[in-house]
């Protein structure tokens, strides 16, 4: 009679398979990665047009006027600017609780916290910010164009143009930085620089940005940049109630 022997890997094989598997791991592994962040994007990119969505919503039950952006912390700001999108005054200081976006004019259109802030987005760099840190409620800032800071009015959206620039997925650092609910344009990441501000690095070259016409779209750094740095009236500096639309 035969007899039949069962032959087990031997180390060499064993090494051999699993050196296999260590290479096809490394070759997965950044596509795993592209796939992660690319999912990352898209859904930062879907919660800022959740936001837009709730502009329209909000301009639709306002006669078509924007809500105010909570501008310079709206601390000595009159009383009819006392509820903005993000939050109502007065806003407690530090900020430490995401909860209280539920007070913005935006809240009854999402009422879901999560959409205020991009995946990416994480607590621990709220120590690179400045005062009140206002990023623990949220990673966008709104346009400060949409209440002319230098003379506090309510706009219309038809004040406007349609590709005029309403919010941005921000990274503001600096002394100042993360006070309120809006920003003006401007690009630094200089951490010594009190007025430090501009769109987030999370997403490496590219960020999230809405735009008045109810869409939200990527914009690059170099594109951006570019906006910032002219003198006359753009998507960015849209100041209505100046001609080139840069008194912020």
């Amino acid at each position: 009679m035969r007899t039949t022997r069962r032959h087990a890997f031997t180390l060499v094989e064993l090494l051999v398979v699993i050196g296999i598997i260590a290479v096809l791991v490394s070759i997965l592994l950044p596509s795993l990665n592209r796939a992660r962040q690319s999912a990352i994007a898209t859904k930062c990119l879907n919660q800022v047009r959740q936001i837009c969505l709730a502009n329209q919503q909000y301009l639709n039950e306002n006669k078509g006027f924007l809500p105010f952006p909570n501008w310079d912390n709206g601390d000595a700001q009159p009383a009819k600017f006392k509820v903005g999108w993000l939050y109502a005054n007065p806003l407690q200081k530090p900020t430490t609780d995401p909860h209280l976006v539920n007070t913005g004019s935006f809240w009854p259109y999402l009422k879901n916290y999560d959409v205020f802030h991009c995946p990416t987005h994480i607590k621990a760099e709220s120590a690179q910010f400045g005062a009140h840190n206002t990023d623990t409620l949220t990673s966008y800032l709104m346009n400060g164009a949409v209440c002319s800071p230098n003379k506090l009015n309510f706009h219309k959206i038809n004040e406007f143009k349609p590709d005029d620039a309403l919010l941005w997925e921000a990274d503001e650092r600096g002394g100042a930085a993360w006070n309120d609910g809006s920003s003006r344009p401007g690009e630094s990441f200089n951490v010594n620089d009190p007025s430090a501000n501009g769109l987030t690095a999370r997403h490496g070259k590219t960020a999230v940005i809405a735009i008045m016409d109810g869409h939200a779209e990527w914009i690059s750094h170099k594109e951006y940049g570019v906006l910032v740095a002219q003198s006359f009236r753009n998507s960015l500096w849209c100041n209505p109630e100046d001609p080139n639309g840069h008194a912020y």
